[in-house]
């Protein structure tokens, strides 16, 4: 089967095709890891910021003189509120950053089947259709075997 591949899309083509495409993927999904990772970790510096910030605010208002109990209280609201509103603002930025990541797999999904389709790989086109998305990868799957076993 693997020579029936390699006789009727040339010498090696169809694997090498496949092993470009799965070098860039793999590039992809590393640096949006590697992106998001990077969020994640703003994130935290940010927290421990605020939280340092914070105490430093505290710090200073109970050493105040004119300390008013009420203040601390007030104080302590604020501080919950602060963090409420940055946990809510980095969930919105990680939900609208996953949401674009998404888009780039999917258009990269899309951009793989054109360049399959294009190679004329059979079975390979253009599509959304869960089925046959499975379908496809059942192929590559089988192709990726048949290249592994002639290695």
């Amino acid at each position: 089967l693997s020579s029936g591949i390699n006789a009727e899309y040339g010498d090696g083509t169809v694997f090498g095709i496949l092993s470009e495409l799965k070098e860039i993927q793999d590039i992809m999904l590393n640096n949006l890891h590697k992106e998001r990772a990077n969020m994640l970790s703003t994130f935290n510096r940010r927290r421990d910021q605020m939280e340092v910030d914070q105490k430093e605010e505290y710090e200073m208002m109970i050493a105040d003189i004119n300390f008013q109990p009420a203040e601390e209280e007030r104080m302590l609201r604020s501080f919950a509120d602060r963090k409420k509103a940055l946990d809510a603002e980095e969930t919105e930025t990680l939900h609208k950053y996953d949401l674009k990541i998404l888009q780039q797999l999917d258009k990269q999904v899309d951009d793989q089947q054109n360049y399959l389709n294009a190679a004329q790989i059979p079975g390979m086109k253009r599509t959304t259709d869960t089925a046959e998305l499975k379908r496809q990868m059942f192929i590559l799957t089988i192709i990726d075997a048949l290249q592994n076993s002639e290695t």
